[in-house]
């Protein structure tokens, strides 16, 4: 933004330091419900209705990986996820923080070598 100074951004990127340290259990991926076959032969699953179970699955080396969720565990394992996707979305804000001082740096320092030069320029 327009105006800012480097306190300004390194205020609001120690904020969200702040913020992201208060985050709690993370987990990647996403929660899905699918249907399985038990294998019991005796079972409704044999003539096509499924039991119901979740999986997380996420990317690892470029194949997905899929993890049983226990029904006991299900809300929890959600919250994770959501806290994954908050705590990733901090870091790349904090990120863009850290990309404007960077540039507001280099840019002063511009300016503070033209002003030097300018100012020997104007001694006798």
């Amino acid at each position: 933004m327009r105006g800012e100074s480097i306190g300004v951004i390194e205020t609001r990127r120690n904020a969200k330091l702040k913020t992201l340290a208060g985050i709690g259990p993370v987990l990647q991926g996403t929660i899905s419900a699918i249907g399985v076959k038990c294998g019991n032969p005796n079972c409704k699953c044999v003539n096509g209705e499924r039991h119901a179970s979740n999986i997380l699955t996420r990317k690892i080396d470029g194949k997905t990986k899929s993890v049983y969720v226990p029904a006991g565990m299900l809300e929890e394992a959600k919250k994770w996820t959501r806290e994954y996707a908050r705590a990733k979305a901090l870091l790349k804000e904090i990120s863009d923080c850290d990309e404007r001082i960077l540039k507001l740096y280099v840019k002063s320092q511009k300016a503070a070598k033209a002003n030097r030069a300018a100012a020997k320029r104007r001694s006798p």
